[in-house]
């Protein structure tokens, strides 16, 4: 195995300083060690747009049934989580033909055109946030995190799987744990707590699975059961683990979305005033924020034979962190790729993956950032910060814990 070095500085995705600002040690990945072993972590990681396409586009080769998290499916079970079968059957830790097969039965929820029946709601739920939010905007306290980005997701997300208004607190105190088992956090005590959280998560979904058999509804998790009677049938772990699956996919990515294009709008004032100007941009803005800061910077597969990526060799059953967030800064495909610009259009950037696993929830997490800034710039004036914004302190998610904010009420 050849050990690739970036000028001799070593890089160690859990430090706190890179984190902060990936960016530029992404470059020096891309530049000096395109397949780099984090040798402490026994992983690796691809940097450069053409690898991680190539990757995404291989899945025989890149296996997403070790997981697609930090550590494999199998040893979660060895760190506590009893019960872990679940983790091994959500459809982004499968390979096809199970991955086609799952995808395909709720492929057609979240088509554009179908998530788009839930524009009116996902707007009045803004309007009714909003009006919290500008109550704190007010008395100097508003944080867009907290108010806007936090509960938008999760009401949606809550009310897409059925689940009743009164336990969607639960519901995100779960969900905030679960991504640290799935994500590996910074601080390793909170990775563990998320294990209890996982086993609660797990139990609750199979409770309401239970119910659905008994008295089906329209939601998600009905689907889901319906799709465990068939041919095609889901055991009760796929039932269960795809219902988690979306509960952290719709929720933590278009949360980080949301944070991370308030964020980057108030850093670019220049590009926030063209946007005010033309609020049509709002669609290409966001692409432009989910290819300049992606929500999720990578996710991990597991190689089934070697690799060899620029004269690099990756051995067999190696875990690869596929860096989405350095390939869409990646100057070999895009020109000035540090430049924040919402008129670029970069349909192609990785931040909701790629090929056979391409996010399927893609759409209603463009749907729900679209009217959070189509609100904003509606009903506020003279958007800036009122502090400095924390990050969460995620491996693999990337955005603002805190944001705190001020404006000027537009009516």
């Amino acid at each position: 195995m050849t050990q690739p070095t970036i000028d001799s500085v070593s890089f160690d995705p859990y430090d706190v300083s890179i984190r902060t600002d990936p960016y530029p040690h992404y470059r020096r990945l891309r530049d000096s060690a395109p397949a780099y072993y984090v040798e402490e972590r026994d992983f690796w990681l691809l940097s450069r747009y053409d690898d991680v396409n190539r990757a995404l586009r291989q899945p025989a080769v890149f296996s997403s049934a070790e997981g697609i998290a930090v550590e494999r499916i199998v040893n979660l079970a060895e760190l506590g989580l009893a019960g872990a079968e679940f983790m091994s059957e959500i459809m982004i830790s499968k390979d096809p033909p199970d991955h086609t097969r799952i995808r395909r039965l709720v492929q057609k929820e979240f088509t554009p055109s179908h998530v788009a029946r839930w524009e009116a709601e996902i707007r009045a739920i803004c309007d009714r946030l909003f009006a919290e939010f500008a109550a704190r905007n007010a008395e100097g306290d508003a944080d867009l995190t907290r108010d806007l980005a936090t509960p938008l997701p999760v009401i949606v997300i809550a009310e897409v799987l059925g689940i009743p208004p009164e336990e969607r607190e639960q519901f995100k105190e779960w969900s905030e744990q679960v991504v640290y088992l799935i994500g590996g956090s910074i601080d390793p005590s909170l990775q563990f707590g998320a294990i209890g959280a996982a086993i609660e998560l797990a139990e609750y979904f199979g409770r309401i699975a239970d119910q659905r058999r008994k008295d089906p509804g329209d939601d998600l998790v009905s689907l889901f059961v319906r799709a465990s009677e068939g041919d095609d049938a889901l055991s009760r772990d796929e039932v269960v683990g795809n219902c988690i699956l979306f509960l952290i996919g719709g929720n933590e990515t278009t949360t980080n979305l949301i944070g991370n294009a308030v964020k980057a709008l108030l850093a670019h004032p220049d590009q926030l005033r063209r946007l005010e100007e033309d609020p049509a941009l709002v669609p290409a803005a966001l692409e432009e924020v989910l290819r300049f800061d992606a929500p999720v910077q990578g996710l991990f597969r597991t190689t089934r034979a070697p690799v060899d990526v620029d004269g690099t060799t990756i051995p067999a059953d190696s875990r690869v962190q596929l860096l989405y967030g350095s390939a869409n800064r990646d100057e070999r495909h895009y020109p000035d790729p540090d430049v924040f610009d919402i008129t670029r259009h970069p349909r192609d950037h990785f931040a909701f993956g790629g090929a056979v696993h391409y996010c399927i929830g893609a759409p209603l997490a463009r749907l729900e950032a679209r009217v959070v800034l189509e609100t904003l710039l509606r009903r506020t004036r003279n958007l800036h910060p009122t502090g400095e914004s924390q990050l969460n302190i995620n491996v693999l998610v990337r955005g603002p814990r805190t944001l705190p904010v001020g404006f000027d009420p537009a009516d």
